[in-house]
């Protein structure tokens, strides 16, 4: 029987769902978080986050790559620069411009509420990557630079020359291997995930395959993030990599930030991306 595709957004005003959601949920006592283990799939700009973070907030992650290192994760592809909704340039900027924007730059094919959520926490994002040591373009004060960029109307984008992609993608992945050091991150590479154990409609693990030498691996955990890239596959021509795990999403009917504009922009990254998965 085919699954629903349920979206789960919370109900209430679009500026308040998901705050007023995330307060709603049960917080878990820092004591007891090295009882819980956590799974993060792909190790891009999301995955590598993601694992870091969760590493840093005291869970125990198993981080899965497909090739043999992190760095090589297409998020390096992402030359553009990252969007913000800091107003630096004081050009009326706004959390809900950049909701606006975006949106519209989706052709109104988003989900909106989680478009809200991105823009809501895209401000802290760029606080994230500096704090990573990602080197961001500055102006001669010392402050970042932004720039007008992808026909917005104001100047909310931050970069790193030509190189944000791979700037964003080695600060992650530094932060992701500094926790790996410390043992609360496990990274697995040349791991390809072929299912995801559903127990009582919650992901409980993965089923992979090694590429090295084709055993077929189980892994169970407390909950499982799916952070495995975007369908580049889709596209005739993309400059995209072809490695992808995304048919399972349709299998499982997890839900993505937005399917139509699947990797047709860069990224606005809060471990989900604009315009994109």
């Amino acid at each position: 029987m085919a699954n629903k595709l349920d979206s789960k957004i919370p109900s209430g005003p679009i500026e308040s769902k998901w705050t007023k959601t995330k307060f709603d949920y049960k917080l878990v006592n820092p004591a007891n978080k090295r009882k819980h283990s956590i799974i993060v799939v792909g190790t891009g700009l999301a995955g590598a986050s993601a694992a870091a973070s969760l590493g840093e907030l005291g869970y125990k992650v198993k981080a899965f790559c497909v090739h043999e290192s992190p760095r090589r994760a297409h998020s390096v592809a992402a030359q553009g620069g990252i969007n913000a909704a800091k107003n630096y340039q004081n050009d009326g900027d706004s959390t809900y411009r950049l909701f606006y924007d975006t949106v519209k730059g989706g052709d109104f094919r988003a989900r909106e509420a989680n478009v809200y959520r991105l823009a809501e926490v895209s401000a802290n994002i760029i606080d994230q990557m500096v704090a990573q040591g990602v080197p961001f373009a500055r102006e001669y004060g010392g402050t970042l630079a932004n720039r007008s960029f992808g026909g917005a109307q104001v100047s909310r984008t931050f970069y790193a020359r030509g190189q944000t992609g791979q700037q964003l993608l080695l600060g992650a992945y530094s932060e992701m291997m500094r926790q790996v050091d410390v043992g609360n991150v496990e990274l697995r590479s040349r791991r390809e995930m072929l299912d995801v154990v559903v127990i009582d409609g919650k992901a409980r693990g993965i089923i992979v395959r090694n590429l090295l030498t084709g055993e077929i691996e189980s892994h169970e955990a407390d909950a499982v993030v799916i952070a495995s890239g975007g369908y580049s596959n889709v596209f005739f021509l993309s400059t995209n990599a072809m490695n992808c795990a995304v048919t399972l999403d349709f299998d499982y009917a997890i839900v993505r930030f937005d399917w139509d504009m699947e990797q047709r922009a860069h990224p606005g990254r809060s471990g989900l991306f604009e315009r994109r998965a």
